[in-house]
């Protein structure tokens, strides 16, 4: 199942130090398939700093007990809901739309497993 993840910051951003180990964390989850984008939401109007994913579980639960381990979640530095998601439209040429500004991670679709662990 497919789910979105709306990601809110407090009134401060992580530091560099907890900013990494969240990379250390996601980047293999989208080498093994489980996210499939992520990225910030820019602040402004009055809110505060916060980001989205779109990441893949086996259900509401599963996904929530990843999040669980992300170092953000442990050190509280955010709040977060995952809502399920239903794909209905994507557009061709994903990697020309994005190109070199945003990080590619190389996903192997075709394994046994319907949802990469």
């Amino acid at each position: 199942m497919l789910f979105a993840l709306l990601v809110d910051f407090g009134p401060t951003l992580p530091t560099e130090e907890l900013l990494q180990a969240h990379r250390d964390w996601l980047f293999p989850r989208f080498s093994e398939g489980t996210f499939i984008l992520s990225g910030g939401l820019e602040a402004g109007d009055g809110n505060a700093p916060s980001a989205i994913a779109l990441l893949e579980a086996d259900s509401l639960e599963a996904a929530k007990r990843l999040l669980d381990t992300d170092p953000f979640v442990k050190a509280g530095a955010c709040t977060h809901r995952v809502v399920p998601f239903t794909a209905r439209v994507r557009a061709v040429g994903m990697d020309e739309r994005f190109g070199a500004e945003v990080q590619a991670v190389q996903v192997d679709w075709h394994r046994d497993s319907a949802v990469p662990r």
